[in-house]
């Protein structure tokens, strides 16, 4: 696996293991934390629903791939390498799951990186324990030495030329919204 993809994968990992709104499923059964970050039990809430069916599958994920999403990142485990490229074929380079949800991929145009992985990596495990925890998945995906584990990896289409790399966004207007405001003018109180 190259340095970079990795530190992709541990910004997908922080980002959800932060997340103050969650989303787990596994096959056709979703759980939806929602502000996990409350210091009052009472706000937290937990919703078990079916999960709908990804952007046009012709069945559910699988039984084998655990699909957990924020509204910024998404990241796809399994026990079988080949279900969780499976998976990836069916959620597609856009990054969202499920068709009108907010949950899933915000950034700029990427690609999938599918990769086997320690389970016991500290940020993976807990993401596995929330899903076990609430009945997604069985002690063996915390016991089984490696893991599948996709997730997004922004495409660089070119360089700058200050070395840095230029991503392509596909929701954002190729020109500013409003007018550049001058330095040298007064700010209005």
């Amino acid at each position: 696996m190259r340095e970079v993809d990795f530190r992709y994968l541990r910004g997908a990992l922080e980002s959800l293991n932060a997340s103050t709104d969650l989303v787990l499923a596994r096959g056709r059964v979703q759980v939806t934390l929602s502000r996990r970050g409350s210091p009052y039990a009472s706000h937290r809430e937990v919703q078990f629903d079916w999960a709908p069916q990804p952007l046009g599958a012709p069945q559910p994920l699988g039984a084998d791939v655990l699909l957990a999403a924020d509204y910024r990142k998404i990241l796809l485990v399994g026990l079988t390498e080949k279900e969780v490229e499976r998976a990836t074929e069916i959620i597609g380079r856009a990054g969202r799951p499920f068709e009108g949800s907010q949950f899933g991929w915000s950034g700029p145009r990427a690609a999938w990186v599918s990769e086997p992985v320690p389970s016991g990596l500290q940020m993976l495990q807990s993401i596995i324990r929330v899903a076990h925890k609430y009945g997604l998945v069985c002690r063996a995906w915390l016991e089984m030495p490696l893991i599948y584990v996709a997730w997004l990896v922004p495409v660089v289409v070119d360089w700058d030329e200050n070395g840095r790399p230029v991503f392509e966004w596909p929701d954002r207007p190729s020109e500013p919204e409003s007018e550049p405001v001058g330095q040298d003018l007064p700010a209005e109180v």
